[in-house]
């Protein structure tokens, strides 16, 4: 017999290769792009796909039942390599991760799934059902040590059992189930019974890979009852949360276990709702925004409790002179409202620099040597943001002596009262920008016809509902409101999005 021929083989393994690659390049011509004049019937391409499939999962098979032999052999070890699958990685040119894969693949199918090799090397089982046993049903010596058992101590499956999907779950056919085995894990399993293996392999086909998939996890979870606690207090210990500063923003970074996760995910869907029409926010975006939206609820409806004397809120510190000179900013390129409305504040232009970005010089108005800024951190607050804030908030006059002292403290006092809050929710019941469907408890008060920096009064007739969302979206896009039996918003380009339904008053 030649050395380079394995026993049993009838020719040498290079020739075995060299034929594939001939076959392939035939292959290729007969399907890729340049097959010639003759078309291919769909029919016939999608048998073909279907058969480069289970080749391909064949192929996959042949490689993972030779790689731990490649690693016994010891070679790579020779190369300085920090471990096989680094050499692997660098020898097959692929990611390290792919690599680290195929290698932990190969091992728990010679190790403990030979069965489930054998049926890949036949073309019965394909890739996804084999990452499944390899993922799930051996990853502990318990579940390991159940899959070379008889499947004797195992209940039969109930559809509950495992996740839904587009495939059916077909009862599985056990040779012995529980109720026939008897009382105990113990008793003696029938002459002739599979394995567990065995009969995972017989569940998968009968079942797609997302059905089988839990089976697998069935299986797991009965062979090794802890391994749920186990997981949730590992969950746990791994749980965090990080909110952190950085440029421009923050930054949020974490991990949840799945019960606070589906809680979180659940809490953030509710605030979410469908989109409307015109929102052509990601959903990365929309959930952002209903994220800081649920913060708000809470503080704003003292959900937190009020142990400290002061409930937590968001604080922002703003110079009488700033709120002067955003309102002659203001004045300057807000667009006109169709309503007539009383006269500005202030109504000359704005020198220099943008208020709250540094000092600014208007005629009668001081030079502002501080902008306003949110208490906690002193980080300057966006003009944009801070109009939007004063429209529907608390306000605490606070007065400073020369070197900083405390001279006097005001009562705080709400922008918008309680009774002209509860009247303006009876008449428009929700956010009355387009078709948003938020409700008053995600809502602010808005000054729509006239804004506060304008001069605009506090009132039910310059008052509307509107969600964070839409309120910071008629801010900083400077849309005009108006009302005719339901509130209409003009845009800046003239655009005007007409009410959904008609208001009460």
């Amino acid at each position: 017999m030649a050395a380079d021929q394995r026993p049993g083989a009838s020719r040498p393994v290079e020739d075995v290769l060299a034929d594939l690659d001939g076959l392939l390049d035939e292959l290729a011509g007969s399907l890729g792009p340049d097959s010639g004049d003759e078309p291919l019937t769909t029919a016939r391409l999608v048998a073909a796909s279907a058969h480069l499939r289970v080749v391909g999962a064949r192929l996959d098979a042949v490689r993972w039942s030779i790689l731990p032999r490649i690693e016994a052999a010891g070679h790579w070890v020779q190369t300085g390599a920090r471990s096989f699958a680094v050499w692997l990685a660098r020898t097959e040119d692929t990611r390290t991760q792919t690599a680290r894969r195929d290698v932990r693949t190969a091992k728990a199918l010679r190790d403990h799934l030979p069965a489930t090799l054998l049926a890949a090397l036949a073309g019965r089982v394909g890739t996804d059902k084999v990452r499944a046993l390899v993922d799930v049903a051996t990853t502990k010596t318990v579940r390991t040590d159940a899959l070379a058992a008889p499947a004797v101590d195992l209940a039969t499956i109930e559809p509950a059992d495992v996740p839904d999907g587009d495939d059916q779950v077909e009862e599985p056919a056990t040779s012995t189930s529980v109720e026939e085995a008897g009382d105990g894990a113990g008793d003696t399993a029938a002459p002739g019974a599979p394995t567990w293996e065995e009969q995972l392999l017989d569940w998968s086909e009968q079942n797609g890979p997302d059905r089988f998939r839990g089976l697998v996890r069935y299986f797991a979870r009965h062979a090794d009852p802890e391994a749920d606690e186990r997981g949730y207090a590992k969950a746990r210990q791994r749980e965090y949360l990080d909110v952190a500063p950085t440029l421009g923003g923050y930054h949020l970074s974490g991990f949840l276990t799945e019960e606070h996760g589906q809680t979180l995910t659940a809490a953030i869907g509710s605030i979410m709702g469908a989109p409307a029409a015109d929102d052509d926010r990601t959903p990365g975006q929309r959930r952002g925004q209903a994220l800081a939206d649920l913060s708000r609820i809470v503080l704003d409806h003292g959900h937190t409790g009020t142990g400290a004397s002061v409930r937590p809120h968001l604080g922002v510190t703003v110079s009488w002179t700033e709120f002067q000179a955003l309102a002659a900013k203001s004045a300057t390129t807000r667009p006109a409202s169709t309503t007539p409305s009383p006269t500005p504040l202030l109504t000359t232009p704005v020198a220099g620099s943008e208020a709250g970005t540094g000092s600014t010089s208007v005629p009668g108005v001081p030079d502002i040597k501080r902008p306003a800024v949110f208490t906690e951190t002193s980080t300057p607050v966006p003009a944009s943001v801070l109009r939007r804030i004063a429209c529907d908030s608390e306000v605490t006059r606070i007065v400073f002596g020369p070197d900083s002292q405390i001279l006097d403290v005001g009562r705080s006092k709400r922008t918008v009262t309680g009774q002209l809050r509860k009247a303006v929710i009876a008449r428009d019941q929700r956010c009355v920008y387009g078709q948003c469907d938020q409700p008053p408890a995600r809502c602010e008060v808005h000054h729509a016809l006239r804004h506060w920096a304008h001069g605009g009064e506090t009132s039910t007739t310059n008052a509307a509902l509107l969600c964070y969302h839409h309120h910071d979206l008629v801010d900083t896009q400077n849309i005009a409101m108006h009302y005719d039996g339901g509130w209409h918003f003009t845009h800046p380009n003239g655009h005007v999005t007409p009410p959904t339904r008609t208001g009460t008053a």
